[in-house]
């Protein structure tokens, strides 16, 4: 039963931080140039994230794409997904410490939670009438 809230949990934090990453990326795509150093060698030592907008008869389509560039212009095509990945990673990674971090303070709280139900006055008389 605990494993499978526990599973629960985490596919509901992993949905929620794909969707999130999502979003974050379309509204600041330099995000991705924070995770650049684990895609980008030498000579190639400056990310540049790149979005290209295409019109066409079903609309208007908008692509990211992470460039390594070098100090001559040469450059790295690195794509978007697996950074994209990266960064879906981390942010899960953040969401599932802050979730074990509200846990365990919620952990703590319980057992004088169970303290102040057991110090409830035991002679008390409850009476239920029906009407």
């Amino acid at each position: 039963m605990r494993f499978g809230r526990l599973l629960a949990v985490f596919a509901g934090i992993l949905s929620a931080t794909a969707i999130f990453s999502i979003v974050a990326s379309v509204i600041w795509p330099g995000e991705i140039e924070l995770i650049a150093p684990l895609f980008c060698a030498d000579p190639y030592n400056d990310p540049m994230v790149v979005s290209d907008t295409y019109h066409d008869s079903e609309g208007t389509s908008t692509n990211f794409t992470l460039y390594c560039v070098g100090d001559r212009g040469q450059f790295t095509n690195e794509g978007f997904f697996l950074p994209w990945l990266v960064l879906v990673a981390v942010h899960t990674a953040i969401a599932v410490v802050l979730a074990l971090l509200i846990g365990l303070a919620n952990r703590g709280r319980e057992p004088r939670d169970r303290e102040t139900q057991d110090a409830a006055p035991q002679d008390s008389k409850i009476t239920v009438t029906e009407w």
